[in-house]
């Protein structure tokens, strides 16, 4: 039996074997992951398109925004000269009571004013705003809460208070007279 102290039977560590194999791996692994880092845009870019560019539909967004834009430049153009818009307030507020989907009454107390650009037919408004009233609040009435609360339907609101507005005046004066219905109030309760 040899004694382990022995030098001449102890065999020398393999350490500088191992070490040829480590360092050349290690930066190997160092070089595939910088690798890996400077060529992922590159290749993403390649395989996906470029990330910055706008898509498709943007670009024909923008193609009908330009499209637009020439036309309101063409419209100025062809700009006639109105007169003045006048408005008439159809005054007192209207008042109408409607169910809600909940079952309780709510209230809608709504301001108006009719926009026209004679003076004539402003004057008209005024000598048939109880026929006017009438059928607002009839629209009004035929109205659920949840169509009225919201910005949709709102504007269509003001939208069939405009078509009736425009027939009732063409059947008494002749001519539509009101240009626009505008609420200047608007409050549900």
């Amino acid at each position: 039996m040899q004694d382990e102290d022995d030098p001449e039977t102890t065999e020398a560590p393999s350490e500088p074997s191992v070490m040829k194999w480590v360092i050349p791996g290690g930066l190997a692994i160092f070089l595939a992951v910088l690798g890996a880092q400077v060529s992922a845009p590159i290749v993403t870019t390649l395989i996906l398109g470029d990330p910055n560019a706008p898509p498709e539909e943007e670009i024909d967004d923008a193609a009908e925004a330009e499209a637009a834009a020439q036309e309101m430049v063409a419209a100025e153009d062809a700009y006639v000269e109105q007169d003045p818009a006048i408005y008439t307030p159809l005054d007192p507020p209207l008042l109408a009571s409607f169910t809600g989907d909940e079952g309780p009454t709510r209230y809608l107390q709504l301001s108006v004013q009719a926009m026209g650009r004679k003076q004539s037919s402003m004057d008209a408004v005024r000598t048939h705003a109880p026929a006017l009233r009438n059928a607002f609040l009839f629209l009004i009435s035929n109205r659920s809460y949840r169509d009225i609360v919201t910005i949709e339907g709102k504007e269509q609101l003001r939208a069939e208070m405009l078509t009736e507005a425009q027939a009732i005046m063409r059947r008494n004066t002749g001519e539509p007279a009101i240009e626009q219905i505008y609420f200047t109030s608007f409050v549900v309760q």
